[in-house]
């Protein structure tokens, strides 16, 4: 018995490890996307720190560095010297945004040359694909906008979309110069299924 609790303890610490951690959950969209790009300071590597507030100006709640944050590098693509987060919230000239892995939100008043976009302004126009691993019903392409809508095709993560516009949860896309349809492009909770390309498509 003693032998095999012992066996059962090494497997434990020598073997599940190497399975690796967890995948990490897909991010939330929230209702936009904010670039922010940080001015060049002369003499630092890095990027200088955010200060976020619980309000707009009222209570300093975390100064993160704009590389600690939860970006959404995972399904965006973005340029050198970028940092893309979801907005979760907008008041003015300040946005909602998660400063931590654990979700924990703050207020950050927007800089010269940052960039926000509404989903629906950004995601037209560029390519996407689903993001592997996801529930069977998220690769069907429907012929409208709905969970019950009539099934088209049946899609991969390897297959390449062009967003055509969009209507809340759905994206109407085209596969080919004769295949068009509707995807959800974010689940019921909120989170990306697709992977998008920075540059637009003609």
């Amino acid at each position: 018995m003693r032998l095999f609790i012992i066996s059962s303890l090494l497997f434990a610490l020598f073997v599940l490890p190497t399975h690796g951690a967890p995948p990490k959950p897909r991010p939330y969209t929230g209702s936009g996307l904010l670039i922010i790009r940080p001015p060049a300071s002369p003499g630092f590597d890095q990027p200088g720190t955010l200060v976020l507030y619980r309000e707009p100006e009222v209570g300093r709640v975390a100064e993160p560095a704009c590389g600690a944050l939860p970006l959404l590098t995972q399904v965006i693509e973005p340029s050198v010297g970028e940092y893309p987060v979801a907005v979760m919230g907008k008041k003015g000239a300040w946005f909602k945004i998660a400063y931590d892995e654990a979700g924990r939100e703050g207020w950050l008043e927007t800089a010269r040359g940052w960039d926000y976009l509404p989903w629906e302004e950004f995601l037209p126009g560029r390519t996407a694909r689903l993001l592997p691993g996801l529930r069977k019903a998220y690769y069907v392409l429907r012929r409208d906008p709905a969970a019950d809508a009539r099934e088209m095709d049946t899609l991969t993560p390897e297959s390449a979309v062009r967003i055509v516009r969009m209507d809340g949860d759905w994206a109407h896309v085209t596969v080919a110069p004769q295949t068009a349809g509707w995807l959800r492009w974010r689940d019921e909770g909120g989170r990306f299924l697709i992977t998008v390309r920075s540059g637009r498509t003609p």
